[in-house]
């Protein structure tokens, strides 16, 4: 009887899971039109948008409103530090309005989320990743978040199936708590193969880098 050790096993596991990772096409199906990346550096971001992404019936946000994006580290101390996200309007005035995000489906926490975070983990086993891109949706340019989430059964490391979320960005609809401006859920899609990095599942998927 041959024993293995196990860094072994593991080694096999995650040779498996990359080549299911691999075998997933690029983009997949009900993805929004001419997905195209944002990059992000640490600090302060100021995004450089088309104007017809701003959505026209918000009158708490008025015209030339730039989109901000606050990306930092949430050092742990171990595997389980994290980066922040704040988005933000920035009036012509100089007034910052935080941006909202409608809760992951499968979060117990049904609020709206003010900041986002990922959950790198070490890097290589990522639960949790995110990214920004603009695309056309109704041949309407408009700016969205996409998230990839990782759901093991067992250890961050073992290879595990993957869902995409999508949120656009959108005009408050008037729902008590909401921000004016917040990115709304529109499409939860579960992808084919296994996993062992959210952020491999998200460029795979899409074609777009996971961020940092």
């Amino acid at each position: 009887m041959i024993k293995l050790s196990v860094h072994t096993i593991m080694t096999v596991i995650l040779a498996i899971a990359g080549s299911a990772s691999a075998a997933v096409a690029a983009p997949v199906s009900g993805l929004p039109a001419d997905l195209a990346p944002i990059t992000l550096h640490d600090g302060t971001n100021v995004l450089a948008l088309p104007p017809e992404v701003l959505p026209k019936d918000q009158p708490d946000i008025p015209a030339e409103t730039k989109i901000s994006v606050f990306r930092a580290w949430r050092d742990n101390g171990n595997a389980w530090g994290y980066h922040v996200f704040l988005v933000t309007a920035v009036t012509p005035d100089g007034r910052q309005s935080v941006i909202g995000a409608d809760p992951l489906p499968e979060s117990r926490d049904s609020s709206l989320r003010d900041h986002l975070t990922d959950t790198p983990h070490t890097g290589d086993d990522a639960l949790a990743a995110l990214s920004f891109a603009t695309a056309r949706i109704d041949n309407t340019p408009t700016l969205l978040l996409i998230e990839a989430v990782r759901s093991p059964v067992g250890a961050v490391p073992t290879p595990a199936p993957a869902t995409l979320h999508i949120y656009r960005l959108v005009a408050s609809d008037g729902i008590p708590g909401w921000t004016p401006l917040y990115f709304r859920s529109i499409s939860n899609i579960p992808l084919k193969g296994l996993f062992v990095n959210a952020g491999t599942a998200l460029s795979s998927a899409t074609g777009l880098a996971a961020g940092p």
